[in-house]
């Protein structure tokens, strides 16, 4: 039960896949918006392309020109008509790169991988290829494909319905008239077809992001497994742990015999205080604990005749807002004065 992929993807994860190039990508919404943008930049210069291309017929089919050519004048002239239709090409072919990159940007964000252009050997393999072709994905990508040839078909067609009987009267209509309605014909069409392919790309956006967070799901066991790479075996994290504080530990004892005075609660807490006129501003904690390291304390200060103090309220308030290697809060100057004023005395008594 524990191998079933029911969690979200952890960040490293999702690193991993998007290295991999798994990214959630909808192929058919960029072919979508890059048609529509295409659409919206020949609307804008339609004028100008079948002007141009009026102009590069009637030169065509000029009889003056027929008479004269040689091979000069033709290589011209094709030089002239290439340069002409780059210029109406190169508009085309701007604003579509220009939204492809930025649509495949705005989905998988900066995105540059050398591994997805490197040669896979595994991929020709005939095995693996057939069993490919025969998967789940392969199926849902010809149904798409399938349903997208129909729908598109079916557009044509309604767009196209209504001129059909006007196509009959082009031989008789002059040139002109002839680009201009194929023109705007092409471009209804061009525009509603990229809209219905906007719409399906939309969806197939939601279904490969659907598809993405599905396959890169994690089991507990694999949250854990990741979580041991990170950060070890949690029992040796532990016995790490465990070793920092007796280390931590023995270091805050061996402090205990530079303390002036140790506060109690009498047995549950200990707390060595330290006092240096000459160097220190204020007292200072140098170790502190309760229960066994409490009881520990006690017997390094008996061992070196440190004064032990019972003081239940103090010692619980420092145990509580003092800090090892600190100096004692500012509220509790007064209490600890008075604390250490009194082994002060009875040292001075015993001398």
């Amino acid at each position: 039960m524990s191998q079933e992929k029911t969690e979200k993807a952890t960040p490293k994860r999702r690193k991993k896949a998007r290295d991999e190039g798994q990214v959630a990508k909808s192929n058919e919404l960029n072919t979508a918006l890059t048609l529509f943008g295409g659409m919206l930049m020949m609307n804008f210069m339609m004028g100008v392309v079948f002007s141009n291309l009026q102009g590069m017929l009637k030169t065509t089919l000029s009889l003056e020109h027929g008479f004269y050519l040689n091979d000069d004048k033709i290589v011209a002239l094709l030089a002239h008509y290439l340069l002409q239709i780059f210029f109406m090409v190169a508009p085309f072919l701007g604003v579509t790169a220009v939204i492809g990159a930025l649509v495949s940007f705005l989905q998988v964000g900066a995105y540059f991988n050398l591994k997805l252009i490197m040669p896979k050997f595994n991929k020709i393999n005939p095995l693996k290829g057939f069993k490919n072709l025969f998967s789940l994905r392969s199926f849902v990508e010809m149904l798409k494909a399938l349903f997208k040839i129909v729908v598109i078909a079916f557009v044509a067609y309604i767009v196209i319905k209504g001129d059909l009987d006007s196509f009959y009267t082009y031989p008789f209509i002059p040139l002109a008239e002839v680009l201009s309605l194929f023109g705007n014909l092409l471009l209804r069409l061009g525009l509603t077809i990229s809209l219905v392919l906007l719409f399906l790309g939309v969806v197939d956006y939601i279904y490969q992001k659907y598809e993405f967070e599905k396959n890169i799901k994690m089991s507990k066991q694999d949250i854990k497994q990741e979580f041991k790479e990170m950060e070890g075996d949690p029992q040796l994290v532990g016995r790490r742990k465990e070793r920092m504080r007796q280390l931590a530990m023995n270091r805050m004892i061996q402090a205990v015999p530079q303390a002036d005075v140790i506060i109690t609660n009498p047995t549950h807490i200990a707390v060595a205080i330290k006092y240096d006129i000459d160097s220190m501003e204020a007292p200072m904690v140098l170790a502190m604990g309760e229960d066994r390291i409490a009881e520990k304390i006690r017997e390094v200060a008996k061992e070196n005749k440190i004064e032990i103090v019972e003081n239940k309220p103090l010692a619980r308030t420092l145990y509580e807002t003092a800090e090892i290697g600190q100096t004692i809060p500012v509220d509790l100057y007064q209490a600890v004065a008075e604390v250490l004023a009194f082994v002060y005395r009875l040292q001075n008594r015993k001398i």
